[in-house]
């Protein structure tokens, strides 16, 4: 992973609350119009001690942000280019996900959104 891109994710990290996060793995997304994510959690990591911080950019998504159960009711979050998210603690097992993508051009990534999600997986 690029040095900046980890650099980036831990200022994130600590600014949330989080010091001393050091990604070692980041995912890349791209989602066109119509895509979704659904209610998921991360769990493929060994330790869930450690925040997820998301980078989202391009075209703006809604994030839903839900409970401890696929089925709780969930918060919606608007993402626009730039914004970065972060959970962790109690949180960090939460469900969420992204409503589907509508249709619309950025300057910077055209039709389509790009999301960074940073962990620790190792």
């Amino acid at each position: 992973m690029p040095r900046r891109f980890g650099e980036l994710a831990a200022r994130a990290a600590a600014q949330a609350g989080y010091s001393g996060f050091a990604p070692d793995a980041c995912l890349i997304n791209r989602y066109e119009p119509g895509a979704r994510l659904s209610l998921h959690q991360d769990r493929n990591e060994r330790d869930f001690s450690a925040p997820i911080v998301s980078v989202s950019l391009g075209l703006p998504a809604v994030f839903l942000f839900g409970g401890g159960r696929r089925s709780d009711p969930t918060t919606r979050v608007p993402l626009v280019h730039g914004d970065v998210a972060v959970w962790g603690g109690p949180s960090r097992l939460r469900y969420h996900g992204v409503l589907a993508l509508k249709d619309g051009e950025h300057a910077a990534t055209g039709n389509c959104r790009i999301n960074l999600t940073f962990r620790r997986a190792g």
